[in-house]
């Protein structure tokens, strides 16, 4: 059963300009920023959603959905559980770490898409920790 992308229509300040990004922290979260070519695209967006790595892998309702467009890793958490969700650039928090499973996954998605230099800049400024862990060789010469 695919899931509904929820496009988050009331919340604005998740919809950026060309680049996916973040606004200034407030509080104790970044909030993560769509650039136009999702946010314009619902297709896309669903596309991403469904086609993502979600997590808890066992689980017919997870928590949140992974993916990679571009070299930039997305995470989507549920609006109705189970059922939609909102995705929006991730990036590491404290006591939040994307699993190594996944980023492996997401690495070698880059690696075929062509765009795993882009995957390592973003991971390198927004998910170091995930990025120190990850032991993926790249197939494709960059």
């Amino acid at each position: 059963m695919p899931w509904e992308y929820d496009p988050g229509e009331n919340r604005t300040k998740h919809k950026g300009g060309e680049e996916a990004g973040f606004l200034p922290e407030t509080g104790r979260n970044k909030r993560g920023q769509c650039p136009q070519s999702i946010t314009h695209h619902p297709t896309l967006a669903w596309e991403l959603l469904n086609t993502g790595v979600p997590w808890p892998p066992e689980t017919a309702t997870p928590e949140a959905i992974y993916n990679v467009h571009e070299g930039v890793v997305y995470r989507a958490e549920a609006t109705v559980p189970g059922k939609s969700y909102h995705g929006f650039p991730e990036c590491e928090q404290p006591g939040r770490k994307v699993p190594d499973s996944v980023l492996l996954e997401l690495a070698r998605r880059s690696d075929q898409s062509g765009h795993y230099r882009q995957f390592k800049k973003w991971m390198k400024l927004y998910l170091p920790d995930g990025w120190n862990s990850l032991s993926y060789q790249p197939k494709n010469h960059y």
